[in-house]
C-alpha cells in the first residue's frame, strides 16, 4: 500500500491542486499533511478533489486551528488530529508531528515504523530504528519565504509494505 506524505504547503494553491491531481491519477488513497496547510480552504480543496483520504496535523502556521477543525470535524474524508498523529496503518505504526527534531527524536526510539516531520522545508529520508521522512516543502521560489528560494517542490510516496520511498518533485 503505498501513501503520501507532504508538508509545508503553506497555502500554494496551485502546488496543492498538481498533488491532489497526481495522487488521484495514481490512486493513492490516503496522504498524510505534517502540517502548515495554513488555512481552512486548502483543506476544503483536498476535500472536493482528492478521492481518498487526507490525515492532517497542525504546523506552527496554522494559525486559524479552531477554524480548520469546525471545517474538518463534519468531513468524511478529512481527519484532523491535532498537533499529533498516532495511527496504524497497514500494520505499520506511524508517528507524524511538524517539528522535524521531535520527530527524528521519536524515530531513536524505534517504538513506531514510521516517523514523520516537517517544519524545516528540509527533504530526508533517514533509515534507522524508525524510518524518518520530511517531504520537503512545496513553497514555490517565487513565494514570500525566501529560505525557500534554492530548494525544489516536493513530497514522499511510502509503500508501507517494503518501507521504499519515492521523492515526487511538485510542477506547478
Amino acid at each position: 500500500m503505498k501513501i503520501a506524505v507532504i508538508s509545508d504547503t503553506h497555502d500554494n494553491s496551485s502546488a496543492v491542486t498538481w498533488i491532489i491531481k497526481y495522487l488521484n491519477e495514481h490512486k493513492i488513497t490516503i496522504a498524510l499533511h505534517a502540517g502548515d496547510i495554513i488555512n481552512p480552504g486548502m483543506v476544503m480543496r483536498f476535500h472536493k478533489h482528492y478521492t481518498g483520504h487526507l490525515h492532517f496535523i497542525f504546523g506552527n502556521n496554522d494559525g486559524e486551528r479552531a477554524g480548520l477543525m469546525a471545517r474538518t470535524t463534519p468531513l468524511e474524508n478529512v481527519s484532523c488530529h491535532g498537533d499529533t498523529l498516532r495511527m496504524e496503518l497497514a500494520g505499520r505504526m506511524i508517528f507524524m508531528n511538524h517539528f522535524s527534531d521531535m520527530s527524528q527524536n521519536v524515530a531513536q526510539s524505534g517504538v513506531f515504523d514510521v516517523c514523520i516531520g516537517g517544519h524545516d522545508h528540509q527533504y530526508r529520508v533517514i533509515e534507522g530504528p524508525s524510518l524518518f521522512i520530511n517531504p520537503g516543502n512545496t513553497v514555490t521560489k517565487d513565494e514570500w519565504l525566501m529560505q525557500d528560494a534554492d530548494k525544489e517542490s516536493s513530497f514522499v510516496l511510502l509503500d508501507l509494505d517494503t518501507l521504499e520511498t519515492e521523492r515526487i518533485m511538485v510542477s506547478d
